[in-house]
């Protein structure tokens, strides 16, 4: 994400007091900083400093703002940013859920601020997961998804793997049977008209697969062996989406003999015919696809 530039960030709250950072980091009252301040335009010290905010390199971050204002007085590119003494480095030591709740609390700040707002977002989320799976972090705080998800989406190196993955963090929590907002997706076009559907959370997992936006389980992960579930009308609504949402990976897997695949799509089609439909017009799968439809 490229530097905010100064303009951008508004002059709404204080400076804070000048401090230690967390962490151990050094004070501004160095002969180094002292003299790099004297070389450095301010500009180049904003960008610097905006550049460590979201890179998450907080410490970084809070010394050039106090040289920036020990030098030239505050701006508005450096009001407001007391919270970095809250970042300091003893916070990332700490178990994800903390720093995750020090950040959601700063967040709740910056809602007239978006330039900042993104900034610091995303470098929380870097911090964090240079030493943290994105799966942690959704598990430690379940309310950080949505951020979570647009952090990893928009990742220029690999943006097809970034997006893959983030969807598969919405995925599992529509497993898991968590409700998720639409407007707390609107970064994921798809995703977000996929929950604006009317579906419970474990049918809405089953219509992402149809709707090519993730993946089925994995061949690995299913039991070939498990027997047929009982009939639809005497399941619970959220037990048939978890048996039509295996059915759709032993349907999906290319290991499993014919027979497997033909009675896993019997069961998709008792379980919810729109669905069965959907999936049986997708483009491509097995080649014996065209035996069910002449036997069903």
């Amino acid at each position: 994400m490229p530097p905010v530039p100064a303009s951008a960030v508004d002059s709404a709250g204080s400076a804070g007091n000048v401090g230690e950072e967390g962490g151990g980091s050094a004070r501004f009252e160095s002969a180094d900083d002292g003299q790099m301040a004297l070389f450095a335009p301010h500009v180049v010290l904003t960008r610097d400093m905006e550049a460590a905010l979201g890179r998450g390199r907080f410490e970084e971050a809070g010394r050039l703002r106090r040289m920036i204002e020990a030098t030239y007085g505050p701006s508005p590119a450096t009001r407001g940013l007391g919270f970095l003494d809250r970042l300091g480095g003893r916070l990332w030591e700490s178990p994800p859920g903390i720093a995750l709740s020090v950040w959601a609390e700063v967040d709740g700040h910056l809602q007239e601020r978006p330039h900042l707002r993104a900034r610091l977002r995303c470098g929380v989320f870097a911090r964090l997961l240079e030493s943290r799976s994105a799966e942690e972090l959704a598990a430690a705080k379940p309310e950080c998804l949505p951020a979570l998800t647009l952090v990893l989406g928009a990742n220029p190196d690999s943006p097809e793997d970034s997006r893959r993955r983030a969807r598969g963090l919405i995925r599992d929590a529509l497993l898991a049977g968590r409700g998720l907002l639409s407007l707390d997706f609107k970064h994921d076009g798809p995703v977000a008209d996929l929950l604006a559907e009317d579906f419970s959370p474990r049918w809405l997992a089953c219509l992402g697969f149809l709707r090519r936006l993730w993946s089925a389980p994995r061949p690995d992960c299913l039991d070939l062996t498990k027997p047929p579930s009982a009939p639809a009308g005497i399941q619970s609504d959220d037990a048939a989406a978890v048996e039509f949402w295996y059915c759709l990976g032993v349907a999906e897997s290319v290991d499993c003999p014919d027979e497997l695949v033909h009675e896993a799509r019997r069961r998709m089609k008792q379980l919810r015919p729109e669905l069965h439909a959907l999936y049986m017009k997708r483009a491509g799968g097995r080649p014996s696809a065209i035996v069910l439809r002449l036997h069903p």
